[in-house]
């Protein structure tokens, strides 16, 4: 109904189809009993890698963000949450914390102005290298 998923985006078809979805008035349904593990032990380098990949993607994908916003709040909201169980429960992990959201923070924004770097950098930057071709 909506052209199915995009072949030219770096990654975020489900989300792009979705947002294409909800624009044609149909609904995205959270599944409670739905059962499905999805799991990464992303090293700081492949976090900051992947983060660059979804700055490319919204870099790419304005009318996403124009349409249903951001979540940059939200991420903040993590942020503090996470440092706050962690101070409780695991004080020594802070700095890991902090250096994996830096690393984050610093790859989406980088995406974010992927066009202004050279090619490559953008593919040293990426996880999905191959995008680049």
């Amino acid at each position: 109904a909506v052209g199915g998923f995009p072949s030219d985006v770096i990654l975020g078809e489900d989300m792009s189809v979705a947002a294409r979805l909800l624009m044609a008035g149909k609904r995205v349904a959270y599944v409670a009993d739905a059962c499905v593990h999805h799991s990464h032990n992303y090293s700081v380098m492949e976090e900051f890698r992947r983060y660059f990949d979804t700055g490319v993607f919204h870099a790419r994908s304005p009318w996403l963000l124009q349409t249903f916003g951001g979540a940059g709040g939200e991420g903040l909201r993590f942020v503090r949450s996470e440092l706050a169980y962690l101070s409780r429960h695991a004080p020594g992990a802070i700095a890991g914390a902090m250096l994996r959201t830096l690393a984050k923070w610093l790859g989406y924004k980088l995406g974010r102005q992927e066009a202004r770097w050279p090619l490559a950098f953008k593919r040293w930057c990426s996880m999905h290298k191959g995008y680049w071709n």
